[in-house]
């Protein structure tokens, strides 16, 4: 009798690999690292990424875990708001922490980006379940290229996959993708690109 091993589609991988809170916790890590290799800035973005990604999806999980939740995600476009709203808090938060305590630009500047793109995502989510994973992936192709230059473009094949595997995974309607793609590129990374340059 023989049995068959299923192997995990590349669209699944691809969309819990390059999930919003992963991918941004990532980039709060390495932008500021990137212009100014040190301890400090180090520093800042490992507890940046931990108080603005970690808490939330550590309290996303237990919630899913409860019953409270459906996944990890955050599918239900009705549970969107509150999670967001937490959310917001926390990146506000740290953003006021990083400005009176003259973090690294590159900290400041993603988190203003987040905040104000957070705050139209989660007003429109009840009502039209507007891609994360969109936006993430047009913020993040904006932010790299214009933090590291050409270099940044190597991560546009990797976008457009993510962005992909959640149409082919059916967790998005390809307008909500495309619309949250378009979003990150034009406001998320242009709030980004404003203020570090």
């Amino acid at each position: 009798m023989s049995t068959s091993i299923v192997v995990p589609r590349w669209e699944r991988t691809a969309t819990e690999a390059f999930q919003p809170p992963v991918l941004l916790a990532a980039l709060l890590i390495a932008l500021p690292w990137g212009a100014n290799p040190s301890a400090a800035s180090l520093w800042w973005g490992v507890s940046a990424a931990l108080i603005v990604c970690g808490v939330p999806l550590v309290v996303v999980l237990l919630l899913v875990r409860r019953g409270v939740l459906t996944d990890h995600h955050v599918s239900v476009k009705e549970h969107r708001r509150p999670v967001m709203a937490g959310v917001l808090v926390l990146v506000l938060s740290y953003l006021t922490a990083a400005i009176l305590l003259q973090g690294p630009i590159e900290i400041v500047a993603l988190l203003v980006a987040t905040f104000l793109a957070g705050l139209v995502i989660a007003v429109v989510s009840p009502w039209w379940k507007i891609s994360g994973h969109g936006m993430m992936m047009g913020g993040t192709i904006v932010a790299l290229t214009t933090s590291w230059g050409v270099v940044g473009l190597l991560f546009v094949p990797v976008g457009l996959a993510v962005c992909w595997s959640r149409i082919r995974l059916q967790d998005h309607t390809g307008p909500q993708v495309i619309s949250g793609f378009i979003y990150g590129l034009a406001f998320l990374g242009s709030i980004y690109a404003w203020i570090v340059t």
